[in-house]
């Protein structure tokens, strides 16, 4: 008897998660489920244990794949603020390595940005599940793949840079200098806000920082420390902002993104509608998918 397999959409996320308690072995290898509805603060869905005991969090996110990275910060902080509470909830369901918590992010699909800001984090316990939804003789099935940067792509830098070292020197990188992980993310997070305003802008890399320019005008400086780095937008008149954790990371963006806003509207060029740019049919029908309704029809030509 032939066998009838169809691939269908995701149901919603409270489908999925119903459909994920049955399959918990395949979220997280030797995993179980310990609270099916967790409802946590920072969004996680799901409380599972595995055969180690530690606790292995589920965040669905199927709308909002792209803020993988920050929630990432807003699950950690919230987990080393409440961890001894979490142990005493959860020692009798199993749950004793809190120093080991696990975070399982499952979506449709990641986007390469999500996927390279992961890279970026060897030290977070960070793992992307995909899940497809299939028809099978008409009764549905969830399939789980694990798409997270395996262990090469995702390498200490500190051993990266020793390594290079010992090969003779190699390009010398402004989150070389950095040692923490969390704030060499943000310097990545920061770099992608600020490369994707324009794509005339030019960023110079050195050892103690990145120089970000547009033509002959300076957009923004950035100079690293191992701890932090800091930002400084235009040509000195806006104070520097010392980037250490989300808030401050949100403020530079902002700064740098304003000075941008303002500048490119008085001179009226850049991405702005003063640029009178043209574009295809093709390249309208892609646009409308990417951004659906939020997208004018004005601004569409």
């Amino acid at each position: 008897m032939t066998t009838r397999i169809e691939r269908i959409q995701l149901p919603e996320s409270a489908q999925l998660r119903t459909a994920l308690v049955g399959r918990a072995d395949s979220v997280h290898p030797g995993a179980r489920v310990v609270d099916a509805d967790a409802q946590g603060p920072t969004g996680v869905d799901l409380l599972l244990v595995d055969d180690d005991g530690r606790p292995v969090f589920v965040d669905v996110v199927l709308e909002n794949a792209g803020e993988v990275p920050t929630r990432i910060f807003d699950h950690t902080r919230w987990y080393e603020e409440n961890r001894r509470l979490f142990l005493k909830a959860y020692t009798n369901d199993g749950i004793v390595r809190i120093e080991d918590p696990v975070f399982v992010f499952v979506g449709s699909r990641f986007p390469a940005s999500v996927l390279e800001a992961v890279s970026a984090m060897p030290a977070v316990p960070v793992r992307l599940v995909r899940a497809e939804y299939f028809l099978i003789d008409g009764a549905a099935e969830v399939l789980l793949e694990d798409v997270t940067p395996s262990s090469q792509e995702r390498i200490s830098t500190s051993v990266a840079r020793r390594a290079g070292d010992l090969s003779g020197g190699g390009e010398s990188r402004p989150r070389n200098v950095i040692e923490s992980d969390a704030v060499r993310t943000l310097l990545a997070l920061f770099r992608s806000g600020v490369d994707g305003l324009d794509g005339r802008i030019a960023a110079t890399e050195s050892e103690g920082g990145i120089f970000f320019s547009i033509g002959d005008r300076k957009l923004a400086d950035v100079v690293v420390s191992p701890g932090s780095f800091t930002v400084s937008p235009g040509d000195g008149l806006i104070n520097p902002i010392v980037v250490s954790d989300r808030v401050s990371l949100e403020r530079a963006l902002n700064s740098v993104v304003s000075l941008f806003v303002r500048e490119e509207r008085t001179r009226g060029g850049g991405n702005g509608r003063g640029a009178g740019v043209e574009l295809e049919d093709g390249e309208r029908s892609v646009l409308s998918d990417i951004w659906g309704a939020g997208v004018h029809a004005s601004e569409r030509s």
